[in-house]
């Protein structure tokens, strides 16, 4: 056996040194250059070659005009039981998705309890009283589905994505879930704890502090879009309450949004074959009142050693249904919406203040509200709002320029099929017209409204919108680097007379740092 070993090891040493060049004892010899020949029968010959100047290179093509959207139709019917029901039919690819809307959310939360609705649907897709948590996730991974629980400010949801042969599995799993919910101790205190450690998460740096205060800066502290959640809020709920949360959701008067390969035929046979019980009505849209903003003072958090303060300039802002809807939005695009446009060019490119500066209105069902922002260089935190407010008054008392107008309005027109490029994006785009009151078929003359808007229409949407003076003004950063400067600006009344006013993470009045 060793004598074998040997024999093959000699041999692979002798072809490894067999295949090794062997250096050269003369240079080689100079290879003659290769002879032009025309080319053979079977031989294409070259392509002309281009020129640069050459005529038609002298002007720009032309780009083709922007398409007209055409939008697939959304079938509407009402269950037996109350739900009302929006198909957008699409036998692209085999599969489903369904959003089943309440409208009932945060604006629903006690102000002792402010969480409730959402820890609670969080809650109510841990399991169920069959299936623990894992036993959950792993039957949901046996069909490839996807049963889901969430809430938002105004609306809480109930999810189903399947394929199209998995979708009896589904419902299967929705129905039980509806039918019994798992609703343990465990998961709920273990819910509880993830979200009070995301809170104090929040609290640990400029950026996520400035967008944790601003919302009851610009809503007001006691309107149901200002209120925050605290460790507090969250400690108070009990696991009784989630058990009522969960029992209102009953399907009269609520929504179900469906996209994908199924009928109505098969909506209703799949649904009433597997929850016939589910009945009752759903608690009606609460009525919220319109924003009630902190006007005309500086409100500044301290985060010590900061390496960078968060700045935000807002107030309240129109209705998402708005007339002016259209031009209100290219005047915010032109104002910050974009790369190009003039607060992040100013900031960023001629200042050099900030990686990124933004601006724009951020709309709820109740209305909207307008805030300039960025993270910026401390030394850099009075000077930031000083060019901000420049480019508000700007923006209220000088014309757009035409290529201005002309780069949002071609970039709105080409960007809105993105907004429909998928079936579930197709969805939410004619959800969120229900939504803001909207009706199903305002997308189609948007092209044409948009195409409408001229200089004169920008101008007047930003003096219709934009504050002159009174704005909210919220400043996150080092107190030792940035105070005095921020004092200077609450002397000139650059915002308004309310001076300064100190926080802290949880938006609640607190004492001026000291050195």
């Amino acid at each position: 056996m060793k004598t074998t070993i040997t024999l093959s090891l000699l041999a692979l040493s002798a072809a490894v040194a067999a295949c090794k060049p062997q250096p050269a004892t003369q240079p080689p010899a100079e290879q003659p250059a290769p002879v032009a020949t025309a080319p053979t029968q079977t031989e294409a010959p070259p392509p002309p070659a281009d020129w640069p100047d050459e005529p038609f290179r002298a002007t720009r093509p032309t780009p083709p005009q922007v398409a007209e959207l055409k939008l697939p139709q959304v079938e509407t019917f009402k269950l037996d039981n109350g739900l009302e029901v929006y198909l957008v039919r699409n036998d692209k690819l085999p599969t489903v998705f369904m959003n089943f809307e309440f409208d009932f959310g945060s604006v629903s939360d006690p102000k002792n309890q402010v969480g409730l609705h959402s820890l609670c649907l969080d809650l109510l897709d841990e399991g169920t009283a069959r299936l623990d948590k894992v036993a959950w996730e792993e039957k949901q991974a046996d069909h490839a589905v996807l049963v889901g629980a969430g809430a938002g400010s105004d609306t809480s949801n109930l999810t189903v994505r399947a394929l199209k042969r998995e979708l009896p599995a589904a419902l299967d799993l929705l129905a039980e879930m509806l039918r019994e919910p798992g609703m343990r101790e465990a998961d709920f205190e273990r819910l509880k704890d993830r979200r009070k450690a995301s809170i104090a998460q929040a609290k640990g740096n400029p950026s996520s502090i400035a967008g944790r205060v601003i919302s009851p800066l610009l809503w007001g502290a006691d309107h149901p879009y200002g209120r925050i959640e605290t460790e507090k809020t969250i400690d108070a709920i009990q696991l009784k309450d989630c058990t009522k949360v969960v029992g209102k959701l009953k399907p009269g008067g609520a929504r179900l949004w469906v996209v994908g390969q199924v009928t109505q035929d098969e909506i209703k046979q799949e649904l009433a074959s597997r929850v016939p019980e589910w009945k009752g009505k759903a608690p009606a849209k609460a009525n919220v009142a319109a924003a009630k903003p902190r006007l005309g003072s500086v409100f500044f958090v301290h985060v010590k050693d900061a390496p960078q303060s968060s700045v935000y300039v807002g107030h309240a802002g129109p209705k998402r249904n708005a007339a002016d809807y259209e031009a209100t939005d290219l005047m915010a695009e032109i104002l910050g919406g974009s790369f190009s446009s003039r607060i992040n060019m100013n900031l960023r490119e001629d200042k050099g203040y900030t990686y990124g500066g933004r601006a724009g209105f951020g709309y709820r069902r109740a209305g909207s509200t307008f805030a300039a922002s960025s993270q910026v260089r401390t030394d850099a935190t009075g000077p930031s709002l000083r060019e901000i407010a420049k480019e508000i008054a700007t923006m209220r008392t000088s014309d757009a320029k035409p290529d201005e107008l002309f780069r949002v309005q071609e970039g709105a027109l080409l960007a809105l099929p993105a907004e429909f490029d998928t079936p579930t994006s197709t969805l939410m785009a004619f959800r969120q017209l229900k939504f803001y009151g909207l009706p199903l078929d305002w997308y189609d003359g948007y092209q044409k409204r948009l195409r409408a808007v001229d200089i004169a229409a920008v101008r007047k949407a930003a003096e219709k919108h934009l504050r002159a003076k009174d704005f909210v003004v919220l400043v996150v950063g080092d107190a030792n680097k940035v105070l005095g400067d921020l004092d200077a600006i609450a002397t000139e009344k650059l915002f308004g007379a309310g001076g300064v006013v100190v926080l802290d993470a949880d938006a609640q009045p607190t004492k001026r740092p000291t050195e």
